[in-house]
């Protein structure tokens, strides 16, 4: 290979994997040099104790936003003299009406349940209760006991930009947007004996009808980080080429071992152009350190087809609701993407060897509008009640329940559940007579299971943080006390022990009414997570 050519290839390998360049701002502020991320030790005080901070993350996002008022904040008498909040669409006729659908179409009724469950009092000191699309996980109050739900707010109406905001934290054009999965990719691979070639961080998205691609830069942007810090964006498909690919095909009439050790020589010539009379140590170069981890990984490919073997890609088929209904099964679905992407991302997190730890399992349903999963502009009550329930069913069934020892399902001590969304669904009608509902970024709530909450050891166990204003006020359904999507990316990183104040995460203005980072900190533990030391 001539040089100029494998300059070339260089540059262009290490521009695709590349990030901006003050990726070579290692550390955050004070933390000591044992790798980006490790937390002060004179501020070790403020950690969330050792034994509540779980080891991974698995993060669900309702691609389209899902609504509060029938999920994670309902009640009953919200609505009922209109036909908002949790009684939307109760003017519907028949199985048209939510009340319809729980009780004539799925028979969800039949199990006991209440429309609207009793589950915590909010920052207003109101009962707030699980509306009917959150059977499944009625149906395990050993997952109820460790979830705490996030009241949110922000004001970006449109996908293009609430997604960004939801995955990173941050606003469309800051440079330093980054999603969850970069700094968690980070922190674990430059932790000393961390380095390796499978990633610690994936982005699962789905096959098929529902998905549109504008998650694809936010969830699994680097922002500042180095390109070793990317997740790994793995389709979730029948018709995957992932392990075919990453089989080096092109390399199937040659000698791949020879070709490797020919991209070695040449790269340690090149690297020795950034020594000092070529001894020494090499000067920094973002760019050809993001060029020999592609490298690295790359020679390594046969380890990560082990990770994600084609396999775990096999098609299963599924259905809308479980049979035994009133009116039966609702659809068949020749391909049930939830329990799909469900299982790819039980078997990245519950690995014994190269375990991940994120995993982001972006979701469009079993039902899917055809537009955006989620994204009910039109049939609210059809989409959102076959869907919803049934991906939550997904969810819970790759959970162990307490006396379950089975390694194959997540823990709730050693995995923290994400319910994330780029914003909820309006508390009335989009228009009057429509059956959709609108995109509503002003009060809705994101959820986590796990980890920090539990009963408990300082933990507030099952919970609220905030409150959404009632029908009657002049701002019904905007969030009164909340947090922000920026504030909800700094609790993440700080449950797993990831120092989250750094020029290449968040500043300590990103977590209000706080001045310094010590104060930050508190009111991240204390408040925000609800946990007491």
């Amino acid at each position: 290979m001539k040089r100029r050519t494998f300059l070339k290839t260089a540059a262009g390998t290490s521009a695709a994997a590349g990030a901006g360049v003050f990726g070579i701002l290692k550390y955050p502020r004070g933390a000591n040099a044992s790798g980006w991320g490790t937390w002060p030790a004179d501020r070790e005080d403020l950690l969330i104790p050792a034994e509540l901070r779980p080891q991974s993350v698995l993060e669900l996002c309702f691609h389209g936003g899902i609504t509060a008022w029938e999920t994670f904040y309902a009640r009953d008498d919200w609505g009922a003299g209109d036909n908002t909040f949790t009684n939307l669409f109760d003017d519907a006729p028949g199985d048209g009406s939510p009340r319809g659908f729980y009780d004539q179409v799925c028979g969800y009724a039949a199990s006991g349940h209440p429309f609207v469950s009793p589950f915590g009092v909010d920052a207003a000191g109101t009962e707030i209760g699980l509306g009917p699309w959150l059977y499944p996980l009625k149906n395990r109050p050993d997952i109820l006991s460790r979830m705490r739900v996030l009241v949110q707010s922000h004001t970006i109406l449109a996908h293009e930009g609430a997604n960004p905001v939801s995955f990173t934290g941050d606003f469309v054009g800051n440079p330093r947007m980054a999603g969850l999965g970069a700094p968690i990719q980070r922190y674990f691979n430059e932790q000393p004996g961390g380095s390796r070639a499978v990633p610690y961080s994936y982005i699962l998205y789905p096959g098929g009808a529902g998905f549109s691609g504008f998650n694809v830069g936010s969830a699994s942007a680097i922002g500042f980080h180095p390109g070793a810090a990317r997740p790994l964006n793995v389709t979730v498909s029948q018709d995957s080429v992932l392990a075919e690919l990453l089989s080096r095909p092109g390399l199937a009439q040659s000698n791949p071992e020879a070709f490797d050790a020919a991209v070695s020589y040449y790269t340690q010539a090149y690297e020795n152009r950034f020594r000092s009379g070529g001894v020494g140590k090499a000067a920094r170069s973002l760019e050809r350190n993001n060029y020999e981890f592609a490298n690295f990984a790359r020679q390594n490919a046969q380890e990560l087809i082990d990770v994600l073997p084609p396999s775990l890609f096999a098609n299963v088929g599924g259905q809308t609701c479980p049979a035994g209904g009133a009116y039966g099964v609702v659809t068949d679905n020749a391909t049930d993407m939830p329990a799909m992407m469900a299982n790819v991302a039980r078997s990245l997190l519950t690995r014994e060897t190269n375990p991940a730890r994120y995993v982001n399992w972006i979701d469009t349903g079993i039902f899917p509008r055809p537009e955006i999963g989620y994204d009910v502009h039109n049939e609210h009550v059809l989409y959102t009640a076959r869907s919803v329930p049934h991906t939550l069913q997904q969810l819970a069934d790759i959970i162990a329940e307490p006396d379950d020892d089975d390694p194959t399902l997540i823990n709730l001590d050693e995995t923290m559940v994400v319910i994330n969304m780029e914003f909820g669904r309006t508390p009335g009608r989009q228009v009057p007579g429509s059956s959709g509902t609108n995109h509503w970024p002003f009060g809705y709530v994101n959820v986590v299971i796990g980890g920090p909450i539990r009963e408990g050891g300082g933990s507030p166990g099952a919970s609220y943080y905030g409150n959404i204003l009632p029908p009657g006020d002049s701002q019904a359904g905007n969030a009164e006390n909340f947090i922000t999507p920026t504030e909800n990316r700094v609790m993440m990183l700080a449950a797993l022990g990831i120092y989250p104040f750094s020029s290449q995460s968040y500043a300590v203005a990103d977590v209000r009414f706080r001045d310094t980072e010590i104060d930050a900190l508190e009111r991240v533990r204390d408040e925000l997570w609800g946990i007491s030391v």
